[in-house]
């Protein structure tokens, strides 16, 4: 069985993808993919990433909890901003939750 969780914390990881050569968008698909129904992802990043993963929710059925001003990094001139996500429970259109 894959590993699942109900809970991701990404701190600075898609600003570190720009050095790795991965997409982002590649990263959130995963994320998708190994989050359960129903769990968290809490992104701590600068302000443009959490803008550009804001466009993505309603396409992966994720809705935003909150979103949040961080602190300022050291290394960065940037405010960071914590956005926290919960994955939706969906069911495709004229899906049933019966298993009769």
């Amino acid at each position: 069985m894959p590993r699942t969780y109900d809970l991701l914390h990404a701190w600075t990881v898609f600003t570190d993808l720009e050095k790795r050569g991965c997409s982002a968008e590649d990263l959130l698909l995963e994320m998708d993919r190994i989050l359960r129904p129903t769990g968290f992802i809490i992104v701590r990043d600068k302000a443009p990433i959490i803008v550009f993963i804001k466009k993505y929710l309603n396409a992966l059925h994720w809705e935003a909890v909150t979103v949040v001003d961080g602190e300022s990094s050291r290394e960065s001139e940037e405010n960071e901003m914590i956005l926290i996500i919960r994955k939706k429970l969906w069911l495709p259109e004229g899906g049933s939750q019966d298993s009769t």
